[in-house]
C-alpha cells in the first residue's frame, strides 16, 4: 500500500530543494511506500501555515525562527530536522550608500523575506538599538534588481543564489551583515509536520524523512545529478549557477554537526538561544518551551544511513 503525502517547498524550484527531487527521481519514496506530491512555493507562500491548517503533510520551513513563532501563534508545527547549520541569509549593502554597521539601517529601505529570517534581522536591530519604526522595510521579490538600481538601500542575499549571482554580475563593493558574525547561530530550513501527524502517523513521517535524508545525501554526493533533478523541474534556469547553489547548500548542510553528528541534526541548544533571542528583542508573541519547536526522535532512527556512491 502506498500513502499520498505532500510537501510544501518555500520558494520556487531550485537547487535549494534538490534533494527532495533527488530523492523522488531515484525511487527513495517509493521504495519506502510514498507518494510525495512536491509544491513548488514562492514569496506568498507561508510553509508553517500550509502544515497547521493541513493544506500540506510537510514542508521545509523558514528556520526554526519561524517554527518557533508560528508556535508563538498557537500553530502546532514541529521540526523534525533542519537542513542548515547555520542561517543562509545575509543582508547586503553597497560601500556607497555609507551603510556600515546595523546602526547605519536607521532612516534606510530594505528588503527581506518574510520567511523568517526578517525575525532575525528585526531582532538584530533591536540589540543594537535601531528604532524599527525608522527602517523602511518593504517585501522582497524573487529578483535582485530593486537593490542593483538602488531602490533598496539594504537587501537579503543567501549563500547559495543571490549572492553568487550578484558577485558574478561584476558587484564587488557589498557590505555584507552575516548573523553569524554577530553571534546568532539559528538551524535553517527545517522540515516540519504538525503535531497530529508526528503523534498519529509516525510511521509515514519516519519513512519520509527516512528518504528524505537519503535524497540530500545522494544530491551532495552526486551534484551533476542533483542539478539535472532541478533542470527537470525548471528548464529554464541556469545550470552553472544551479551547481554553484548545490555545492554551496552542500557546505551549509554540513557545516558543524552536520559533519559531526550527521546532516539535519537540530542542536537543542540551538533553539533555546534562538528563543531566548528572539523573545528578549520581541519577535515572539510569548515564550515558546523549545522542545515543542524541535524534536530528533526521528532524525536518530536515521541518522545512519550510508553513502549511495
Amino acid at each position: 500500500m502506498t500513502d499520498a503525502v505532500s510537501l510544501q517547498l518555500k520558494w520556487l524550484h531550485q537547487a535549494q530543494f534538490a534533494g527532495y527531487y533527488v530523492a523522488e527521481d531515484a525511487g527513495y519514496y517509493a521504495e519506502v511506500g510514498l507518494d510525495v506530491d512536491i509544491r513548488v512555493g514562492g514569496p506568498g507562500v507561508d510553509p508553517e501555515v500550509a502544515v497547521a491548517t493541513g493544506e500540506a503533510d510537510f514542508a521545509q520551513g523558514g528556520g526554526i525562527e519561524s517554527v518557533l513563532a508560528a508556535r508563538a501563534a498557537g500553530l502546532p508545527v514541529v521540526a523534525i530536522a533542519a537542513l542548515f547549520q547555520k542561517i543562509d541569509v545575509v543582508y547586503v549593502a553597497r560601500r556607497g550608500s555609507g551603510i556600515r554597521s546595523l546602526e547605519d539601517f536607521a532612516g534606510r529601505r530594505l528588503s527581506t523575506w518574510y520567511t523568517g529570517v526578517h525575525l532575525i534581522l528585526r531582532a538584530m536591530l533591536r540589540r543594537a538599538g535601531v528604532d524599527l519604526a525608522t527602517v523602511d522595510e518593504v517585501m522582497q521579490a524573487a529578483s535582485m534588481q530593486p537593490f542593483v538600481d538602488g531602490e533598496v538601500a539594504v537587501a537579503a542575499a543567501t549563500f547559495y543564489n543571490q549572492l553568487p549571482k550578484l558577485e558574478a554580475s561584476g558587484i564587488d563593493d557589498l557590505v555584507a551583515f552575516d548573523p553569524a558574525d554577530f553571534g546568532i547561530v539559528i538551524p535553517r530550513d527545517p522540515i516540519i509536520a504538525a503535531d497530529r501527524t508526528v503523534q498519529e502517523r509516525p510511521d509515514v513521517v519516519g519513512r519520509f524523512l527516512t528518504a528524505s535524508l537519503r535524497g540530500w545525501l545522494r544530491s551532495f554526493e552526486r551534484q551533476d545529478e542533483a542539478v539535472a533533478a532541478v533542470l527537470r523541474r525548471s528548464p529554464d534556469l541556469d545550470p552553472v549557477h544551479q551547481a554553484v547553489m548545490i555545492r554551496e547548500v552542500a557546505a551549509l548542510a554540513r557545516l558543524g554537526d552536520g559533519e559531526a553528528r550527521g546532516i539535519g541534526y537540530i542542536d537543542p541548544a540551538r533553539v533555546r538561544d534562538a528563543e531566548r533571542f528572539l523573545f528578549e528583542h520581541g519577535q515572539l508573541s510569548r515564550s515558546v518551551p523549545p522542545e515543542e519547536a524541535s524534536t530528533m526522535a526521528f532524525w536518530r532512527d536515521v541518522r545512519t544511513i550510508g553513502s549511495d556512491r
